[in-house]
């Protein structure tokens, strides 16, 4: 048979070289895409942080004005002298002889930025003492509450210790006697384990800030020492 003209090419499906011919446009777009973003996001990442760098530097390379510190220390003293305790409460015992008090701090202007230094500085007469406050809290200018630990003039928190008894060598040639005292009067509320901690005595020409080992046994709590005994060697 004689074709004068060849007959029309016609592609019936796209060859394995066709295929990886056509993706590759599409591969190298993707993977330049992908390398502007991460120079994007480089450069970037890179401004941030001279910014905050440079604002770093400058402000602590700022001058120190005496002037201004002592107008600014001067106008604390102004304002805090306006600023006054209320609501004083007492709460229960916290250890021996000690008691928790709490007093809210008021006429705190609300710009003021220094609540917390203020409470802590500004006392508060308690039993006739000034006392300042132990930590303080702030909630805002009208909420700051001041909290004291006063150890004067609280005999309802003074425990004390009774029945002392000698329980003599703990074993032969350990050189070392027990001791044992009930603990008396401990406040309504108060933490056993703290008073037992925080009772002192003294005994056998010594004198301690409380018990060296506490336990609690039919709600009653008692203190045990070990001391050192050259006779039960």
């Amino acid at each position: 048979m004689r074709y004068d003209n060849p007959p029309p090419y016609r592609r019936t499906s796209p060859s394995e070289t066709d295929r990886l011919m056509l993706r590759e446009p599409s591969h190298l777009h993707q993977s330049f895409k992908s390398h502007i973003q991460t120079a994007l996001i480089a450069i970037i990442t890179a401004s941030i942080a001279i910014i905050i760098y440079a604002s770093a530097f400058n402000t602590c390379n700022e001058p120190f004005d005496p002037e201004a510190a002592e107008r600014q220390e001067r106008e604390d003293i102004r304002l805090r002298l306006n600023m006054f305790w209320t609501d004083l409460t007492s709460h229960p015992c916290t250890t021996y002889a000690t008691r928790e008090y709490t007093a809210r701090l008021v006429n705190v202007p609300s710009y003021y930025n220094r609540r917390v230094e203020a409470c802590m500085a500004i006392p508060v007469k308690i039993h006739g003492v000034e006392h300042t406050p132990k930590w303080c809290e702030d909630h805002g200018p009208n909420n700051v509450i001041g909290h004291w630990e006063v150890d004067q003039h609280e005999p309802d928190c003074a425990s004390y210790w009774i029945w002392y008894k000698d329980f003599g060598c703990i074993s032969p040639g350990s050189g070392q006697r027990r001791i044992e005292h009930y603990l008396e009067n401990i406040p309504s509320g108060g933490d056993w384990k703290e008073f037992c901690a925080t009772t002192p005595v003294n005994f056998r020409g010594m004198h301690f800030t409380g018990a060296q080992f506490c336990f609690n046994k039919n709600q009653a709590t008692w203190g045990h020492w070990v001391l050192d005994d050259e006779s039960c060697k």
